[in-house]
């Protein structure tokens, strides 16, 4: 399947200059995380403002993503009302009554360790996805990668957002290859844990977007 419209998705945005570096580049989503223990979680003021200013001084429209871990519902819709959020990304071990429960459009997490992994996607029908690296200590941001190809039946039926590992060097490739419904990098274009790496995400966006015409054309 081509997609001229591949999805770009800057993950664990924690400074409005980094959302605003993503946006100028190209992004079409922004990531923030909500767990607290990860180095990219900021307090629920500190996050509502870094939203609210990027909402005010965007170059064009994106959609605000919340990453949770287990969360309830009942806080997930609060905290996601509050922040002003537009999807919810769902990291941990939800069942699909909690997907299909929410306000907002879920997307849930699969994490990738082999080919049996990605059964789990049928349990979500109709949701998007989003690959990441398994990792039996960390939910997310581990920064490895996996075997990609083994996304290439689910990413042909169903909407695929790729992540884990994923950095400027190999993004076109992986798009190029597979085109997916979208591409997701929080450390991959990172000078530190939480700080964005401006010209790795120019970089990032470039190659996802020559990859996906290098496959369309």
């Amino acid at each position: 399947m081509i997609r001229a419209d591949l999805i770009i998705k800057i993950c664990g945005i924690t400074r409005v200059e980094d959302g605003m570096a993503a946006l100028g580049a190209g992004a079409d989503w922004l990531g923030f995380i909500r767990w607290p223990k990860s180095p990219r979680w900021r307090a629920d003021q500190e996050m509502a403002r870094i939203i609210r200013e990027l909402r005010e001084r965007a170059p064009k429209p994106f959609q605000a993503v919340g990453v949770y871990v287990d969360s309830p519902v009942d806080d997930i819709e609060r905290d996601a009302e509050r922040l002003g959020l537009d999807r919810v990304q769902l990291h941990g071990d939800e069942s699909p009554e909690v997907a299909a429960a929410l306000s907002r459009p879920a997307i849930k997490v699969i994490r990738v360790r082999d080919a049996e992994s990605l059964r789990r996607a049928d349990d979500f029908p109709g949701i998007d996805l989003l690959a990441d690296t398994f990792d039996p200590a960390l939910p997310g941001g581990t920064g490895r990668g996996y075997d990609y190809g083994l996304l290439r039946e689910l990413a042909a039926r169903r909407r695929v957002i790729i992540a884990g590992g994923l950095t400027p060097e190999n993004v076109g490739a992986v798009v190029a290859s597979l085109m997916p419904f979208g591409v997701d990098v929080s450390s991959g274009v990172e000078s530190e844990p939480g700080v964005k790496d401006h010209a790795r995400i120019i970089s990032f966006i470039q190659a996802a977007r020559a990859g996906a015409a290098g496959a369309s054309s």
